[in-house]
């Protein structure tokens, strides 16, 4: 896969810390990434063009933009990308592969990915897990953020730790617990739903209800801000965050009870 990088100049700054949202079902990566390039005023510095793809274009106030854009904030030396589509599964491991060639050749410090997981013990709570290399876990617990303990991890989110480890460039995994991940977990659990596919329906129609994941997102952002030393105003998202649990229990719990069987209505003779 060739990836064209059509960016402005970028300093080569050891501070430079790069933002990556994980596409899993919840998108708490994906309002992370792009509350934190609002909020710190981020400037667009440049796009991302994936020639192997079929064209796509976002279009923001009426300005056409390629999906995949790259914002910076030099004061603080923080990059993200934002993500208007999804890259396709089969195709992520390259893709991140390039992200960090990039990444490497302007001496970016940090690659943080941000992910979401369903609660590793009951019911969802504040945690928010992170695997890195090994000589990093005590920076990261530094942070108030939690090693995962002991864990499988595949898909998206191992294809990043496949691709940043024996880099130079320092990496780390994020996994806030997400209530709308927690609630679906449970679901399976009461046997309602079995198969990966009804799994996936559940997902896309919670998501279309009650919108991403803001609580896993708030949680994510607060870790951002601690490792890259920086204050994030969330209370826009504070409030958000607590309706949604609610909203995300309300809907859950309608698909946990059992269904009414129908009456049958008699005929008449």
């Amino acid at each position: 896969m060739k990836l064209e990088f059509k960016i402005s100049a970028l300093p080569r700054d050891k501070r430079n810390i790069l933002l990556l949202a994980c596409p899993e079902p919840s998108l708490a990566g994906v309002i992370a990434v792009e509350y934190i390039i609002d909020s710190l005023k981020m400037e667009e510095i440049g796009a991302i063009r994936i020639p192997e793809l079929p064209p796509a274009i976002a279009v923001v106030n009426g300005v056409a933009k390629l999906p995949h854009r790259i914002f910076y904030n030099k004061d603080l030396g923080i990059l993200a990308i934002r993500q208007h589509m999804p890259i396709p599964p089969q195709i992520y491991a390259e893709f991140i592969n390039k992200i960090l060639d990039w990444a490497e050749e302007n001496k970016v410090r940090d690659v943080i990915c941000l992910s979401a997981t369903a609660s590793l013990g009951g019911e969802a709570s504040d945690a928010v897990y992170f695997v890195t290399e090994e000589h990093l876990v005590d920076r990261f617990k530094s942070y108030g953020l939690e090693p995962l303990k002991e864990a499988t991890v595949t898909g998206l989110e191992g294809a990043f730790l496949d691709a940043v480890l024996g880099r130079s460039i320092d990496g780390a995994l994020l996994l806030a617990e997400s209530r709308l991940l927690t609630a679906v977990k449970r679901l399976v659990e009461s046997g309602r739903v079995s198969s990966h596919r009804d799994v996936m329906l559940i997902l896309n129609d919670l998501v279309g209800k009650v919108g991403p994941d803001v609580a896993a997102a708030l949680k994510l952002i607060n870790s951002v801000a601690k490792i890259a030393g920086v204050q994030i105003d969330v209370a826009k998202l504070e409030e958000h965050a607590q309706r949604y649990a609610f909203l995300v229990e309300k809907n859950i719990e309608a698909l946990i009870q059992p269904q009414q069987p129908k009456r049958e209505i008699p005929l008449m003779i």
